[in-house]
């Protein structure tokens, strides 16, 4: 009988434990990236940010909101099998304002978190030529 109730003691607690594991999670590398210094100009800058699903379901990526009109994104569109890895990639151009940059940009899937976020950081400064 002790044998029993142990066993059936194991297999509840395992099934909770399986239970409360997130089913699809969205893990990045790195949340943010700084761009450090940059210059007012036509330059354009690309940052990818690689995710991992650390889930135990496929991952699915449905959206990426953008802040601005200065920037652009994509995103692996397939869906993720646990394990595997995809990529947000970020634009942007630094046209302006001249200041602190610290644009926020939330990654909506079907996984937790959601939405994810990364960020974009960097101080802009005027081109010095004229």
């Amino acid at each position: 009988m002790k044998r029993f109730l142990l066993s059936l003691v194991f297999v509840l607690v395992s099934a909770a434990t399986l239970l409360a594991q997130p089913k699809q999670t969205i893990v990045f590398e790195k949340n943010t990236h700084d761009l450090g210094s940059i210059v007012v100009s036509e330059k354009v800058y690309t940052v990818v940010f690689p995710f991992k699903n650390t889930g135990l379901l496929p991952l699915q990526l449905q959206f990426v909101s953008t802040p601005c009109t200065c920037t652009t994104v994509s995103w692996t569109k397939d869906e993720l099998e646990p394990g595997a890895t995809g990529e947000v990639t970020v634009t942007y151009q630094a046209n302006g304002p001249v200041d602190n940059l610290s644009l926020v940009f939330y990654v909506y899937s079907n996984g937790i978190p959601n939405p994810a976020a990364i960020v974009l950081k960097g101080k802009v400064k005027e081109s010095k030529k004229k």
